[in-house]
Formats: C-alpha cells, sequence, structure tokens
C-alpha cells in the first residue's frame, strides 16, 4: 500500500479527517432527511429528463443543464482519476467502500444545492448571484465565513478548475494523439473563451450537448478497448468484498491501520469528484424551477453515478490489468493512450477532452460568482484574464518542465479543494432544516403523485419517442393482403368503439390503418353552423380545458399551466393573443382525424416546432410539466373578419404525420427536423368554415388561441365530446372584410 506523499504539497493525511466528516455529514443528512436517496432516485431522473420542468418558472438553465454544467468535472475526470487513485492507495477493496460512503454522502449535494437556489438573489438584469457564499452570509449571518470560502474556492478555481483540466487535456494531446506544444491548450482556451463570453446559458447550452457526447464516447470505447481483457467480474467482486472485509475483522483486535488507509483512499475519490467544494451548488442555483428541493434532488445523481457508475468501470479495468501503484497506473495509461489509432482510441481520448472543455465551463463561471462577491463587478474582467492565464500558465509549464509540474499543480489544487470543503460542510449540517422545510414543501406541493407515476413516465423518458412514433406511421400506412388487413381493421374499430357507419367507404375497402384512421366522413354526417359570427369545433373531441389567457399564461385543470410564448413558437402575433381566449380539444382514437377551419378566413402562415412526441392522455397532460410546448407543433394562423385564430396541431406518441390541406410542403415528424416559419404574403389562401384545414396521422391535440376582445365561449362542458361544426362561441364584432 502507498502510504507516503501522493503529490507534492498534499498531506495525505489531511484525506482522513476529510473522509470520516463527509461520513458522519452523510450519515447525519441521510437520517435527517429520512433517506432521500432512496426515495427520490426514481423523481430524480424524471425532474432530469424535463419532465417536471415548468417553462414559467424563475431561473437561467434548465435541470439538466445546471446538472452537467455544475458536475462535467466530477462525472468523468474526476471520478477516473479518484478511482484510479484510489485503488493505488487503498487496493481493490476500496470499492465496496466508494460505494457505501456514496449511498451516504448523496444527500450532501441535495442540501447544498437546495440552498443554493434558496438563497440566490437575482439583480435587476436578470442575472442571479448563487452558490455557498450567500447561504452561508444571509441564513449563517457569518460573511466573515462566506468571504473564507469565496477566497478559498476562487483559488482552488485557478488550480483545480482551471490548471488541472488542461494539464490533462496537453497530456493527452502530446501522448495520445501525438500534438506537441501549446496546440491543444490555446484551442481549448479558445473554446472556454467562446463559451463562457456568452454567460451561464451558453455554458448550459453547451454542457447538454457535449457531456451525453463525451459519456456515450466513454462507455462505447470502454467496451471496445477493454471487453477482451477483462476479468471474470464475479471473480474481481470477490477480492472486492474479501479486501473490504479486512478493516472489520481486525477493527475489534485494535488493528486500525486498514481502516485508515481505506479512509484515504475513499478521501481521496471524493475529493476528486468535487464532493463537498460547492461547486455545482454555484450553477444550480441559476436553475429554472419552481421548487428550491427539485434541483436538489437531481444533483443527488451525480453522487450516484460517480460512486457507482464510473468508479466500478474504472477499478474493475485497473484491476484486470494489473495496476496495483502509481508507477503501473502511469504504465497503464501510457499503454491506453499510445496504442494503435482506432476509433475506439480515439473515442476515449475525445471523451475526456469533451469534458475538459464542458468542467473548465462550469468552474470558470464559479469562480466569476466568488470574485464578484469579493470584490464586486469591476473584478469580473480582471478575473477572466487571470483565468485564461492560469490555462496557458500551467500549460506552458508542463511543456516545458514535465510532468512534475502535473504532479505539483494537482497536490496545490487538492490541498486548496480541502480548506474550500470546510466552511460548506459545516454550513449544510447547520442549515439542514432549511433544505428539510423546501423539500417538505415540494412533497406536499403533489410530488407525492409525481413519485407513484415515476415508473410511466420514466419509460416514456426514456423511450425514443420520435422514431417510435415514425417507425408506428410506416406500419400503420403498410398495406397488407386483403385477408389480413379486414381483421385487423374489424378488431382497431371494434377495440375504441367507432362508429363506422360514419365513414365514407366500408371498412373492407380501407387499404391501410392509417387510411383508415384518417377516413373522410359520409356527406351531411356532420352539419356546419351557418350563424355568420359562430366560431365551431374544428374536430370531433373532448373538450378538456377553455377560458381566459392570464396575459402570456394558460391555465387548465389541476393547476397545470402554458407559457402562451412557448405556445405559439414567437413573439409575431404573441401581442395579440395576449388576454385572450383559449380551448383545447383532445382527440382519442375513436375520433375522427381531420381538423377543420372554426371559421372563414384567410390563411396567413404557420410556425413549426420540431419537439418531443409524449403522449397527450390526461396522465401525461398532467404529469409532464409544460407538454404541449414540448410536443412536435404546427401552427396555423387564420385571419377572420373578427379577430386573429391560431390553430394550434399537437404531435403526439404514435402519430406518424400532421398534414395540412394548403401547403403541400409541411412534413412533420421525420429523422431531420428544424423549425419552420412560413408567411403567404404573395398568395391569398382562403378557407371557407367547417373546410377541411388538416388531419391527424393517429391521435393528438388541437389548440385554438382566439384574439383578445374578440370572442365569448358557448356554454361549453369539460370533458363531454363536441363533433365538428358544432357552435363553441360567438365573435362579438366584425373588424374587417374579407372577399367572398
Amino acid at each position: 500500500m502507498l502510504t507516503t506523499k501522493l503529490f507534492p504539497f498534499l498531506d495525505l493525511d489531511l484525506l482522513k479527517p476529510y473522509f470520516y466528516f463527509l461520513l458522519f455529514i452523510g450519515l447525519y443528512l441521510t437520517f435527517r432527511l429520512k433517506f432521500p436517496q432512496v426515495r427520490f432516485l426514481f423523481l430524480a431522473i424524471k425532474i432530469f429528463s424535463g419532465n417536471m420542468d415548468y417553462k414559467g418558472s424563475r431561473g437561467r438553465l434548465v435541470h439538466s443543464q445546471a446538472f452537467y454544467a455544475g458536475t462535467a468535472s466530477s462525472l468523468l475526470p474526476g471520478a477516473v482519476l479518484g478511482s484510479a487513485l484510489a485503488l493505488v492507495l487503498a487496493g481493490p477493496g476500496v470499492l465496496l467502500w466508494i460505494w457505501l460512503s456514496s449511498f451516504l454522502i448523496m444527500p450532501l449535494r441535495f442540501v447544498s444545492s437546495t440552498l443554493a437556489i434558496r438563497f440566490r438573489i437575482k439583480l435587476e438584469s436578470g442575472r442571479y448571484l448563487s452558490g455557498p457564499m450567500y447561504f452561508i452570509e444571509k441564513a449563517l449571518r457569518a460573511r466573515w465565513l462566506a468571504i473564507a470560502f469565496s477566497l478559498a474556492c476562487l483559488l482552488t478555481v485557478l488550480s483545480m478548475g482551471g490548471s488541472i483540466p488542461i494539464l490533462g487535456a496537453t497530456f493527452l494531446a502530446h501522448n495520445g494523439l501525438d500534438i506537441q506544444g501549446m496546440t491543444v491548450p490555446v484551442l481549448v482556451s479558445i473554446v472556454v473563451v467562446f463559451v463562457v463570453l456568452g454567460g451561464i446559458r451558453r455554458i448550459g447550452k453547451v454542457a447538454s450537448y457535449l457531456a451525453p457526447i463525451g459519456l456515450i464516447l466513454f462507455f462505447l470505447s470502454y467496451v471496445l478497448l477493454f471487453r477482451d481483457h477483462l476479468t471474470n467480474f464475479y471473480s474481481f467482486l470477490e477480492v472486492v468484498f474479501k479486501e473490504a472485509g479486512q478493516p472489520l475483522s481486525l477493527l475489534f483486535g485494535g488493528g486500525f491501520s486498514l481502516a485508515r488507509i481505506f479512509s484515504t483512499g475513499t478521501g481521496m475519490f471524493f475529493l476528486s469528484t468535487e464532493t463537498g467544494i460547492g461547486k455545482s451548488a454555484g450553477v444550480a442555483g441559476v436553475v429554472r424551477t419552481d421548487s428550491a428541493a427539485k434541483q436538489g434532488i437531481v444533483s443527488m445523481l451525480a453522487t450516484f453515478f460517480e460512486g457507482f457508475v464510473i468508479s466500478t468501470l474504472v477499478i474493475y479495468a485497473l484491476f484486470s490489468f494489473g495496476v496495483k501503484d502509481l508507477e503501473t497506473v502511469r504504465n497503464f495509461l501510457r499503454i491506453l493512450i499510445q496504442g494503435p489509432t482506432d476509433p475506439a482510441r480515439l473515442g476515449f481520448i475525445a471523451s475526456f477532452l469533451v469534458f475538459a472543455i464542458v468542467g473548465i465551463g462550469g468552474w470558470f463561471y464559479t469562480g466569476e460568482q466568488n470574485a464578484r462577491y469579493i470584490f464586486g463587478e469591476k473584478f469580473a474582467n480582471a478575473y477572466r484574464i487571470l483565468f485564461i492565464a492560469s490555462l496557458l500558465g500551467s500549460a506552458y509549464a508542463y511543456v516545458k518542465y514535465g510532468e512534475e509540474v502535473l504532479l505539483q499543480i494537482f497536490g496545490v489544487g487538492y490541498s486548496l479543494a480541502l480548506i474550500t470543503a470546510v466552511p460548506v460542510l459545516i454550513s449544510l449540517v447547520l442549515l439542514v432544516k432549511v433544505a428539510q422545510a423546501e423539500l417538505r414543501k415540494f412533497l406536499e406541493g403533489g410530488a407525492h403523485y409525481e413519485i407513484f407515476k415515476d415508473f410511466y413516465l420514466l419509460l416514456l423518458s426514456i423511450l425514443p419517442k420520435n422514431l417510435v412514433s415514425l417507425l408506428f406511421g410506416i406500419l400503420a400506412s403498410l398495406r397488407l393482403p386483403r385477408f389480413i388487413m379486414i381483421p385487423i381493421l374489424k378488431a382497431f374499430a371494434k377495440a375504441y368503439k367507432i362508429n363506422v357507419n360514419e365513414a365514407a367507404l366500408e371498412i373492407q375497402e380501407y387499404n391501410s390503418l392509417n387510411q383508415f384512421f384518417t377516413r373522410a366522413l359520409k356527406a351531411g354526417a356532420r352539419i356546419i353552423d351557418s350563424g355568420e359570427n359562430a366560431a365551431v369545433s374544428p374536430v370531433d373531441a373532448k373538450i378538456t380545458g377553455y377560458g381566459d389567457i392570464n396575459d402570456q399564461v394558460i391555465l387548465q385543470a389541476k393547476g397545470v399551466d402554458y407559457n402562451l410564448k412557448e405556445l405559439l413558437g414567437g413573439e409575431k402575433y404573441l401581442s395579440k393573443f395576449q388576454n385572450g381566449k383559449y380551448i383545447t380539444f383532445y382527440l382519442s382514437p375513436q375520433d375522427y382525424h381531420r381538423i377543420h377551419s372554426p371559421a372563414y378566413g384567410r390563411i396567413l402562415g404557420y410556425y413549426y416546432e420540431p419537439g418531443k412526441l409524449f403522449p397527450v392522455n390526461e396522465l401525461a397532460v398532467f404529469g409532464i410539466r409544460g407538454l404541449f410546448p414540448k410536443n412536435e407543433r404546427l401552427i396555423t394562423f387564420l385571419q377572420t373578419e373578427y379577430g386573429l385564430v391560431a390553430v394550434i396541431k399537437v404531435g403526439a406518441s404514435n402519430v406518424g404525420r400532421i398534414r395540412v390541406t394548403y401547403d403541400k410542403k409541411i412534413i412533420t415528424n421525420t429523422l431531420i427536423r428544424t423549425t419552420k416559419e412560413e408567411d403567404y404574403k404573395d398568395v391569398s389562401i382562403m378557407i371557407e368554415k367547417g373546410a377541411e384545414l388538416g388531419r391527424f396521422e393517429m391521435g393528438s391535440t388541437v389548440i385554438l388561441i382566439l384574439e383578445r376582445d374578440t370572442f365569448d365561449f358557448a356554454d361549453l362542458h369539460l370533458n363531454e365530446k363536441i363533433t365538428y361544426g358544432t357552435p363553441i362561441g360567438t365573435f362579438r364584432k366584425q373588424i374587417l372584410k374579407l372577399p367572398r
């Protein structure tokens, strides 16, 4: 076992009290919060996926963006390095202690992220200030401790957050890609400058794209590089459990040496993954959320991923290759990155370079927040220059003096991180009551029901909904032999109680399920209300919501609301629809699926927004926050003689296509989809009331948005069926004359 100093300037003995302190706090928070890491694990995944994201909330980032930006440097580089160093210090048995400790320590991130949001400050410019220094000052009323933390954190950022990642990227470039000199450090610095100058929103957006790519590259490369060289996993676990149990067997006999070794190795792992430093809390503090506890719950996933997934993969691979000490780690790393150039090896290197960029961006923002807290806004530019200088200066020192510089900076960074962690960890213990209150408020606000729905909604999140819907559309369009197709159509009609007597054709005349689903009706099956100023239902459907639009908020039943701007996809007609009216129609598979114009008018254009294809049933609508603005939408803008009307056609699971009659170029739910907006300035497209406007190739939802002060509802009833052509209300007065 390694008992001497691993890095210059880093006293390994300091890792023992750090680890014991972490473990004590983890135990305390786990019992105080009643095992949140167990109760809310699936809820954390659900929040992370965006299903509970509320676009009307305050903040700058969505949960996943804040998660990646705040924990990128610990998710992969930190966890990999920490696992390797833990193995060197304590042997393979340390893995079990990492698992146990990770489980207990998960609530630390919950408390720190929750407090960061609870005590964040919003400036008049819309910018948010957050981080441990704010909850230390505001909740503990200890500004001196907050300043001490910020100073230590600022130095930690420059070393652990700037120098160490750039040194790792330079090392990989030199040894893995044979790119010598300062080429890669300069390129990385340029990319970082581009990212960070865009503020936290750009940092979050870049992180949300690059981090998943980096993780995919890492896992694929891991499998391709090591699959033929790994020892039997069960044999590996036997060694882990055998060695991990040695401290317990010796404990009662006075043998504490192995326990101290395991505490050092495990402490090194958690220090490498930035546990207790408060870095992720600063980024979490700017998340867009309606509850401080939501991001806290998401933040626990980082510790779970680092401690149970990455550490297992890394220690398993290193053990399989006989790695036992620091020298064998170096040899293994050289062999790994200096081997033959192939996609697996390049993917492995690329994953770390990607996470280096993402991690540096998150650390930069953390340092900027601390610099502003201590020195004010005027120091911001000086800090930016200092940060970039630390990147390039560290890389230059490594190029000139070699790996000794890398080890020295590692030692300095880790030592500063230990100092930074102290005030944060103390604050978490003292302020757990606040986090507990926020959690209780969140649960009482409906989260208990969300937990019940987790499994269903988790499946919706994981499934590739757009691809599934596209494939379903292809299958529904297949023309099968008549002896197969006719029983399928009859079974479908019977299962959904479809009135086939209204269809224009006999059921045996339809060549595919899609053709039957988009069937026309017999002449006279529906009567279009002829009232001059009457608006009619555009579809056969159930009315699931209607009412007034409160400024830009559409409020439906059960507290579900939508942002009008997000729903319309832009601001072009937004001002006319503010404080207007809306009505939502849900089409089940039983319904006739053609869409008709609610009034006579001229089609001004359309807006197409590619999005998700969540189902639009009641459980999904009320379980996934802001579902309609998330889903694919095709919006037709109709100018009537009485005011403007938006006909919003919302895509859903298993909707193969949304089609319209007035423009054959519109194709929805394709593999490659982009936002598109069209104005019909040079052509006049008129449409009669009740005329066909479009169709769904499977069930979905239509939302009508009506211009303010132009319309009054008829006597409508929620959750009752209505047929197309039936009046839904009346327009107030004619404001213009359209050609007939």
